[in-house]
């Protein structure tokens, strides 16, 4: 789905980032220990804020992804577009910070930590927090799997699937 950026979210949007929504309907990155998530960044529309319209800078008409955006900088109101199904798997690296996940945390449920991502490449810079494996309930992603690749394997900076467990649209409570 499409959602609106105001130019007040101080921090910039990368693919892949953990997407919120804000009281006011619109979305901004989730920081660390957000509890209600909507989904991933999947896609850039970067609106004019002057233009009432809607319409992408590049392309001229509000439904124009521009896939050359790597990212929607920081103070830039613009449209993204988001992963929002409460079941949708996700591939995501664990930061190796302290310690890192194992087969048998498969199940669990962990926090993530919100990195900057790279205006080269556009990748977002959010990751697994390794050293928060558990049960609690308010941990906002469950671990599915380990991605199961031959350039892939438990250890450091090991890649796994996960869904998001506290989903804004499976919550009791909206914003």
């Amino acid at each position: 789905m499409t959602f609106d950026v105001d130019s007040s979210n101080g921090t910039a949007i990368f693919l892949g980032d953990l997407i919120a929504l804000e009281a006011d309907g619109n979305v901004a990155p989730a920081s660390a220990g957000s509890t209600q998530l909507l989904g991933a960044c999947v896609g850039i529309y970067h609106s004019d804020p002057g233009d009432s319209t809607g319409r992408s800078l590049e392309g001229g008409g509000s439904n124009d992804l521009n896939l050359s955006l790597k990212y929607l900088p920081a103070n830039t109101a613009g449209k993204i577009l988001v992963t929002v199904g409460p079941d949708v798997l996700y591939e995501a690296q664990e930061d190796s910070a302290v310690s890192t996940l194992a087969l048998t945390d498969r199940g669990a449920n962990v926090d993530f930590v919100a990195g900057a991502g790279s205006t080269t490449t556009g990748r977002s810079g959010y990751e697994i927090d390794s050293d928060t494996v558990t049960s609690i309930a308010s941990a906002p992603l469950r671990i599915v799997d380990i991605v199961r690749r031959e350039d892939n394997e438990v250890g450091t900076n090991a890649k796994w699937i996960v869904r998001i467990h506290t989903h804004h649209f499976s919550a009791a409570n909206g914003v």
